[in-house]
């Protein structure tokens, strides 16, 4: 069964194997920008195989991508009661009768949703607040799940400052007024302010817009940072704004390990062109 409809996942693993092959010598940087450009817009698991085909995969990552085999009809799900999340419940099967029955604790939601098993209204919880939110982690749906929460939070894309860590974002949000001002939060699946409003300090160098920030090419950054800069189990820590006199609004990427070693990669805001390397200096 050909023509599979591809995810955000799909072409994350697919653009990991091309920077993986990039890393390796494999391929070119023009060939490696023309795969992931198209890796990051196509639509099917058939593109995303095309692009990865003829490339050796690294020792220990992701496989290249593969539209799954055909495994007969597919049949619809159905839901499935969760009991225990609703409260006591017995289930008293009768040996011979006909139906179920089910007996539950009585509802004290204040109006919660509720469906009817048995003539028993058993309450649903609200998947808009069950559970504590998803934390944040540095993948590309992580980051635009971040810039949404952004955008929803504050009304703005712009801001003074971010920094990406693997659990974490930091941000330095503009507050309107007369002066130049700004105040610090962080957000790992919920916001937290961590300062109130001042100041702007001398790394300020202006407002970005952080609708710029390419999610799928600063994730696929991470992972070229982490397998070219010559840091011996080096794992991403974290990545920056920097204002570039030429480029401009640049992310710095740092790597480092458990021996103070690192470095960084410097790209474009969109990800689409290293403008610095800075590996480790032995």
């Amino acid at each position: 069964m050909r023509g599979f409809r591809a995810r955000d996942a799909d072409r994350d693993r697919c653009v990991e194997v091309i920077e993986a092959a990039y890393a390796d010598g494999q391929i070119g940087d023009a060939d490696r920008e023309l795969r992931t450009s198209r890796a990051l817009s196509a639509e099917t698991l058939d593109e995303l195989e095309t692009l990865t085909r003829d490339l050796q995969p690294p020792p220990g990552p992701a496989e290249p991508v593969r539209a799954p085999a055909p495994s007969g009809p597919v049949r619809p799900r159905r839901p499935v009661a969760v009991l225990a999340a609703l409260g006591a419940a017995v289930v008293v099967v009768a040996a011979g009768a006909v139906g179920l029955a089910v007996l539950s604790t009585t509802d004290d939601t204040g109006g919660q949703p509720a469906v009817e098993v048995s003539g028993e209204a058993v309450p649903v919880p609200d998947p808009a607040v069950a559970g504590d939110p998803a934390e944040f982690e540095m993948t590309a749906a992580g980051v635009r799940r971040f810039l949404r929460a952004y955008e929803q939070q504050f009304g703005t894309l712009d801001a003074w400052d971010v920094a990406f860590y693997p659990d974490r974002v930091g941000a330095d949000v503009p507050v309107r007024g007369s002066r130049p001002r700004f105040e610090a939060w962080t957000w790992d699946g919920s916001w937290e302010r961590t300062s109130e409003a001042q100041a702007i300090r001398p790394s300020h160098t202006g407002v970005v817009d952080l609708g710029r920030i390419g999610p799928d090419r600063l994730v696929a950054n991470v992972r070229t940072a982490e397998r070219t800069l010559g840091v011996q189990r080096g794992t991403f820590s974290h990545a920056v704004l920097w204002r570039h006199d030429e480029v401009g609004p640049t992310l710095n990427i740092h790597v480092g390990n458990t021996f103070g070693e690192g470095g960084y990669l410097r790209t474009t805001l969109a990800g689409d062109r290293v403008v610095a390397r800075f590996p480790y200096d032995r």
